[in-house]
């Protein structure tokens, strides 16, 4: 049963946080300098989106395929309702990819991706939806036993943890992971005032405020008067406008330059940090400050981004789709997903030549199997490895025999 079609019935389709929600959210998460920081604002920085991008679309665009374990090694298994989940059509509206992309960038910004598992009759995963981050939470009902409570405007329903597919980041009980964002909310805060910053700047012909000097004593009314200008509004909205001069006032501009301020250094700073939050090479963030150039060293930085950064998610991924997509006696029978990261970890065409040269020569690959890792379609005859004939074994001395390779 689709429990949260059923849900999505009754309270029609997902919506954003009222006003009143909204607010709330405003007030709780205002940070340090005196922005509001929440998962959705954070997408205003383009770091955060670019970092959220770069990890969610290359795992969305990876190929993830079903296999079966053999005393041969693994087959692929082509004809199952999984490997179709996953390569065709997670549900009635989503691409798997839609589908993969979306649920990790739930976990990179809520620290949790969730996603409903639908079986027919026969308990086999059919369809994969998407439940709201911010409308999901793993409670343990009883000792072992986690039950996932949607919640909707009208009321709330609880799906076994064998229904919901659950990826999330660092976590401190192992049910829930942490947000990134609200962990990084000050520094992220920091990024949001120094945009504003220079948006108000620009907005004022790039002229810096200034301070009002009055001859005398000031009135009560006019006193009263700039009380009332200053409270209208405050922080970086009041930031660089004038105030109403009144008994003979005079304004004094002050003039503080961005580069005194380090205005420039901090945003830039901001990237290095965002990317410290998602491990990002900077690079991947189109940010080049103090980074290797793209054409000296971005394939080891695409190396070290893929088994640092993306192989954890990866793991945790293909281990929560083992352990639930699959009914225990498919489980029994060897069925399993595997990420495939071929086409990530391949290097420049010398490189590849190079490996695939290598690995003929001691039958680690045959042509065929290069062939596929190209992306080429096999050839008769090519089924075979071969090893040089000038190749001789090793017995247990350590000498080696007359018996050539065949």
């Amino acid at each position: 049963m689709n429990i949260l079609g059923g849900l999505l019935g009754r309270y029609g389709e997902p919506v954003s946080l009222s006003e009143m929600e909204y607010g709330v959210r405003r007030a709780v998460n205002k940070t340090q300098a005196g922005t509001f920081v929440n998962e959705y604002l954070a997408l205003n920085l383009t770091a955060v989106s670019c970092a959220v991008q770069v990890i969610a679309n290359t795992m969305a665009q990876l190929p993830v395929h079903v296999y079966q374990r053999t005393s041969n090694g693994r087959e692929p298994v082509n004809q199952h309702p999984v490997e179709a989940l996953l390569n065709v059509e997670a549900n009635a509206n989503m691409t798997p990819f839609t589908f993969k992309q979306t649920k990790q960038s739930h976990a990179l910004l809520w620290g949790n991706g969730y996603g409903e598992i639908v079986r027919n009759g026969r308990g086999q995963a059919v369809s994969l939806e998407l439940m709201e981050p911010d409308r999901t939470r793993p409670e343990e009902k009883d000792p072992g036993q986690i039950v996932y409570g949607y919640n909707g405007m009208l009321g709330k329903a609880d799906l076994p943890s064998s229904e919901v597919l659950h990826l999330k980041a660092l976590g401190y009980n192992g049910l829930v992971g942490y947000s990134q964002i609200q962990m990084h909310r000050n520094a992220l805060g920091l990024a949001l005032a120094a945009e504003q910053f220079g948006s108000k700047f620009f907005a004022n012909d790039a002229k810096s405020g200034g301070f009002l000097q009055h001859p005398g004593k000031l009135g009560e009314q006019a006193t009263k008067n700039l009380q009332d200008s200053q409270n209208k509004q405050g922080g970086l909205d009041n930031a660089f406008k004038v105030k109403i001069l009144e008994e003979g006032m005079k304004f004094i501009q002050t003039t503080i330059p961005p580069d005194d301020a380090q205005f420039l250094g901090t945003r830039e700073f901001q990237n290095a940090e965002v990317a410290r939050m998602y491990n990002v090479p900077l690079i991947l963030l189109h940010s080049h400050e103090k980074s290797t150039s793209w054409g000296s060293g971005i394939e080891e930085l695409i190396l070290g981004f893929v088994r640092f950064t993306l192989q954890s998610w990866i793991v945790a991924d293909e281990q929560e789709m083992n352990r639930k997509l699959f009914t225990p006696k498919e489980r029994e029978q060897g069925l399993f997903v595997k990420y495939a990261l071929g086409a990530l970890l391949r290097g420049d065409m010398a490189s590849r030549a190079a490996f695939y040269k290598t690995m003929a020569e001691i039958s680690g690959l045959t042509a065929n199997e290069i062939r596929e890792l190209e992306d080429r379609n096999p050839l008769p005859g090519l089924d075979r490895p071969y090893m040089p004939t000038n190749w001789q074994h090793v017995d247990q001395s350590g000498k080696g025999t007359q018996e050539n390779e065949q």
